[in-house]
């Protein structure tokens, strides 16, 4: 580009210059000055209320948004200065309050001087320079704007390169910190193209620039515009003053843009595994594949390498993950774990949902997780469900085997696999009539690997008809069912063998009901809203014996208010309860009726049976004599930021309660939690499960934060898991230690049935970030509501 045929026009030079030049179509000085402004594709984040980082000081270098043109401005250019000379050779000089924009790029300076014969622009005085991606101070700069190498040089500058966030990152009103915006000095900076800079003898920290908490030093800084990193070379990295890392070549992000490479390590100890490091390796594969791949080195255990792979297409989201050690210290074994999740959405109606998980041993996630949810586990899920949904009508299909951790329950106790099952599901109108007509079915092979227990077919069908009334205070509902079972089993793996098969009668039921209730409401004095919902439940089932069909994965699930108002009191289809029964309950709710939301939920029940039960999951269990069930109680609170729970269940026989849960919970924003919970279970007369479980985090100021959990066992009076840290997250860097004492097996408290552990993880902001590590997952675990403090 030739300046010769855009320049700039002669002004009388004891005038000021009041006017604006416009140059359509002008971009040699757009691009001298966008190239040595040292383009960067980020900009500005906005600070928060949880921002970390002060407001900058007087000297510091501070980012204004550049000016944004029309489109049919872009290629324009507005210089405006107090004074301006030409000479007859083509030079120009401006003095004063110069400010030179175009779109996106805003340069003030003191001086500037165009030297046409070099095709060179200088600017010294008060140099400041914004683009939609740095800020830059500097005592002079020097650019080729005509040249084709567009090269050019800054010196003694102050940068600041903002950060933002992705669009979408975040939802309204979600808690975040601002990230820091990397910022330094350099001695000089040079520009060669459009995409690469570099700066020499400089230094970048997102720390504030006097006394930085951590600063890296390095004789040349490239910053790589396009791909949005820098890399250095013979790089020093202090903190707090003190040299704390040497290495010859360094990269790093200049925005929250993806991008390879390693996180931050994660250092631990622990009476199991010994003194242990994770360094994790993320890669950004593709935008819609990455992968986290981490070698773990244990000290008592050897080296695992663990991994993560995730992608994302426009049907399917998808994770695999696992973990390999080809040689235990400990046990001389290999071990390893692996899990699969996918879901898929085919068409618009059709799903498709993976789960698939392995272990090497029934130890792996004792000897090598720190979560008690994790270690607790007894079982893992492998199934694969293809499902169709098409307005009220849902059909499925299901591949299942559960796999039992503990090797060492017999093989006679492990679930059955399902291969497959099929259902169908679903409600219609009949005609224009008020009558709905309902469908129930099930298909569904079961498979075992003890060839003598009884495997086979199992076929469910159970059409039924209703017909749902309701006015504004009231409801009803009678229905009518059928329900058809029938079999086809056998005792030696294979139903289809012959001399294998078994007879098992079908099992026809017809099955009864009338559901109804009452709405009432009153408005309090308050402005609140409060209801009053009795409700009641009808439900009648003879009698059918059903003690030589085979289960297959019926049980008799927990008691809860939903209970008084199902049809059957088993799960599963090898069991339809006989009943003749009335459910009665009465709930009350306060409502805001500006808002709609519920404050307080309230419901007790019982049901009244007329007829002994007879149908058991055991031939050897006796009919059931009681004439009422148990009464159960559920409270439920939401006031501001206190959320309450109860769940109480009163055994009518032996006069006790026989389970309680209560629960109480503040939330104020995630640095501000706090839980507990005591829950309580007998079986019969004797307690089978009595703990205690409260958890914390408390935000003691902008920068420190200490959590703790803490479970016991009151039955066995045992500490099952307690955990206790503290956390330290500034502008620019952040550290998190917390010690757990994690029960690993049941019975009298001794330190060999505990593995203690210490972990932290640090990051210096800026440079990198943390993985989803082994630390954020056994809090997010182990504190209710628990989401990283550490952002």
């Amino acid at each position: 580009m030739k300046l010769a045929t855009q320049k700039l026009s002669p002004i009388n030079q004891s005038s000021p210059l009041q006017n604006k030049l416009r140059r359509a179509g002008s971009h040699a000085l757009s691009s001298g000055i966008i190239l040595l402004a040292l383009t960067l594709n980020v900009s500005a984040e906005t600070p928060d209320d949880n921002a970390l980082c002060p407001a900058p000081g007087a000297s510091a270098t501070i980012y204004t948004a550049p000016p944004s043109f029309k489109p049919e401005n872009i290629g324009n250019t507005e210089i405006s200065a107090d004074f301006t000379r030409s000479s007859q050779d083509g030079s120009t000089s401006l003095n004063g309050n110069i400010v030179i924009e175009q779109h996106m790029l805003r340069v003030t300076a003191d001086y500037a001087d165009y030297d046409k014969s070099l095709g060179k622009l200088s600017i010294s005085g008060n140099v400041h320079i914004d683009t939609e991606s740095i800020s830059m101070d500097a005592d002079s700069g020097t650019f080729d704007i005509e040249g084709s190498s567009k090269q050019g040089e800054f010196n003694n500058i102050q940068f600041l390169i903002p950060m933002k966030d992705r669009p979408g990152k975040y939802q309204p009103g979600e808690y975040r910190k601002s990230r820091p915006a990397m910022k330094g000095f350099a001695e000089r900076v040079h520009s060669g193209d459009e995409k690469f800079s570099t700066l020499n003898n400089a230094k970048i920290t997102s720390c504030e620039l006097i006394d930085p908490d951590w600063l890296i030093s390095a004789d040349e800084i490239h910053l790589d515009h396009a791909d949005e990193y820098g890399s250095a070379d013979d790089v020093v990295i202090r903190f707090k003053g003190v040299p704390f890392l040497y290495t010859p070549y360094i990269e790093f992000p200049t925005s929250d843009k993806r991008r390879s490479g390693l996180l931050f390590p994660e250092f631990g100890t622990s009476s199991s595994r010994g003194i242990e490091l994770a360094a994790p390796w993320y890669w950004n594969i593709a935008p819609n594949h990455d992968a986290v791949i981490t070698p773990r080195i244990m000290e008592k255990r050897g080296t695992e390498l663990g991994g993560k792979y995730r992608f994302l297409t426009q049907s399917t989201t998808g994770e695999l993950k696992g973990a390999y050690l080809n040689n235990d210290k400990t046990t001389d074994e290999k071990r390893y774990q692996v899990g699969y999740k996918q879901h898929s959405v085919i068409l618009p109606n059709l799903q498709f949902d993976a789960d698939l998980q392995d272990i090497s041993d029934p130890d792996y996630f004792n000897d090598f997780t720190n979560s008690i949810s994790s270690t607790s586990q007894t079982h893992l899920n492998r199934s694969a469900k293809l499902r169709y949904d098409l307005q009220n009508w849902h059909m499925s299909a299901l591949l299942q085997d559960i796999k039992t951790i503990d090797t060492t329950a017999p093989i006679s106790d492990r679930p059955y696999k399902r291969l497959p099952q099929l259902l169908l599901n679903g409600d219609t109108k009949i005609s224009s009539s008020q009558l709905l007509f309902t469908l129930d079915s099930e298909a569904v092979e079961f498979a075992h690997d003890d060839v003598t227990r009884t495997t086979g077919s199992r076929i469910n069908v159970s059409p039924g008809l209703s017909l749902p009334l309701s006015g504004v205070f009231w409801f009803l509902k009678p229905e009518v069912k059928f329900s058809h079972t029938q079999y086809d089993v056998g005792t030696d793996g294979s139903a289809t063998v012959p001399g294998g098969s078994q007879q098992v009668d079908d099992i026809n039921i017809p099955i009864s009901s009338i559901n109804g209730g009452l709405f009432f409401e009153r408005y309090l004095d308050s402005g609140y809203q409060q209801t009053l919902e009795p409700h009641l439940y009808y439900l009648y089932v003879p009698y059918e014996d059903q003690n030589s069909n085979p289960l297959f994965d019926t049980t008799a699930p927990t008691f809860t208010i939903s209970q008084l108002f199902r049809d059957n009191r088993f799960i599963g289809g090898d069991r339809i309860g006989d009943a003749n029964q009335l459910s009665l309950a009465l709930t009350s709710r306060l409502l805001n009726p500006k808002t709609g939301d519920e404050l307080i939920r309230a419901s007790i029940g019982q049901i009244f049976y007329f007829e002994d039960r007879k149908v058991a999951l055991s031939s050897s269990t006796p009919a059931d004599t009681r004439k009422q069930s148990d009464v159960i109680a559920e409270l439920d609170t939401t006031w501001q930021r206190w959320q309450t729970s109860i769940d109480l269940q009163w055994d009518t026989t032996y006069h006790k309660m026989s389970r309680e849960n209560y629960f109480l919970h503040y939330n104020v924003d995630p640095r501000h939690l706090f839980s507990i919970g005591y829950r309580k279970r007998l079986d019969g007369t004797s307690i089978d499960i009595e703990q205690i479980d409260t958890s914390f985090v408390y935000g003691i100021n902008r920068e420190y934060s200490a959590f703790a959990r803490y479970n016991y066992s009151l039955d066995s009076r045992t500490p099952i898991d307690s955990i206790a840290g503290i956390a330290y997250d500034s502008c620019c860097w952040a550290i998190q230690l917390f010690g757990q004492r994690r029960l690993q097996n049941t019975g009298i408290a001794n330190s060999d049935l505990y593995d203690d552990s210490i972990l932290v993880q640090f990051v210096f902001k800026g440079l990198g970030s943390l993985s989803g590590s082994r630390a954020r997952t056994t809090l997010e675990q182990s504190i209710y509501r628990y989401t990283d403090i550490l952002q």
